[in-house]
């Protein structure tokens, strides 16, 4: 999907208004300071800003005190992941901000991931999920190969070559399954129509999607694409009625979405195992190989933040402040 320079601006121009908006309205919520004859720590003295039910989430600022033992000064409600975290992180509004780890933007603008060193995210790895109808060795192969070779790097090179290069996402998959040396010669999907989905209309689950369809088509397939799909709510119903055949999934998402008092973890291996059985289950799906490419929560702060405050990981946060 290309996406207009004029919609990315105009996003940027109402982000920018909302965040100058709530600076001068008070929309701040103040979180515990230290008491008396406690030692201040860094995050006490630093802004935190995401999405307005951050306070409330195991895997936000419940999940940091629990986990890590950070309280943040303040905290700005803003949005998951999008225009107006960036924005405020870019203005200086907020001192850390909650954003996808594999975000182009935080590549683009030279921003540090601080290490979720205690493993409060769950893990998101991407994965293909295929129906059990359609599988077979051959399909399994060719997307358990495309798994081997993502990463969470070259995933968030690929991100920013569509969302702030421009290119289209069809294109940059080719390219890279071309540099992977990972398009068949031949196979024995001739007269087979595959029809390839997404979880959710964004840059990153169409390259990954592309890449699917692609290695799909030289290997003799038919490939149909809905890569518009806008929600995994729609996704998933795809697959149970056979509308999609094969969708990038996010390991922890997609068992949060079937089970939702499953228990997702920093690790993928344990979401792995217990996604298998639900998605075999309701959607009559199979999980493949999950790659290292993992699109998680992230906390992020600029470059001169964590220079200043000598950030690398997210247990740097709890360290006393100067």
């Amino acid at each position: 999907m290309r996406i207009d320079r004029r919609f990315v601006l105009g996003a940027a121009l109402v982000a920018l208004g909302i965040i100058a908006s709530a600076c001068g309205s008070g929309g701040d919520n103040d979180a515990a300071s230290p008491s008396s004859g406690e030692t201040a720590t860094i995050a006490s003295t630093l802004t935190l800003g995401g999405p307005p039910e951050c306070p409330t989430r195991a895997f936000c600022a419940l999940g940091l005190e629990d986990t890590y033992g950070v309280v943040f000064g303040s905290f700005k409600p803003l949005d998951v992941g999008g225009p107006l975290t960036v924005a405020a992180l870019d203005s200086g509004a907020i001192d850390v901000g909650l954003l996808f780890s594999t975000s182009s933007v935080i590549n683009a603008n030279g921003w540090v991931v601080l290490e979720d060193d205690k493993h409060l995210q769950q893990a998101d790895n991407i994965a293909p999920v295929v129906r059990e109808d359609v599988v077979n060795d051959e399909i399994t192969g060719l997307l358990n190969g495309i798994s081997a070779a993502l990463t969470s790097d070259n995933i968030t090179g690929l991100n920013k070559q569509v969302e702030i290069d421009k290119q289209d996402a069809a294109d940059v998959a080719g390219a890279f399954l071309d540099e992977q040396g990972l398009l068949p010669d031949g196979g024995d999907g001739a007269g087979t129509t595959i029809t390839v989905g997404v979880s959710g209309a964004f840059a990153e689950n169409q390259i990954v999607a592309e890449m699917y369809a692609q290695v799909l088509e030289a290997a003799g397939y038919t490939v149909e694409r809905q890569l518009d799909l806008a929600s995994r709510e729609i996704s998933d119903k795809a697959l149970q009625q056979g509308d999609i055949d094969i969708k990038p999934e996010y390991l922890g998402s997609e068992l949060l979405f079937l089970d939702p008092s499953a228990q997702a973890s920093g690790d993928p291996a344990a979401e792995a195992a217990s996604l298998a059985p639900l998605l075999k289950e309701k959607d009559g799906a199979v999980l493949l190989d999950y790659s290292q490419a993992n699109d998680t929560n992230s906390f992020v702060v600029t470059a001169a933040t964590a220079e200043t405050y000598g950030l690398v990981t997210v247990s740097d946060l709890a360290k006393p402040a100067s």
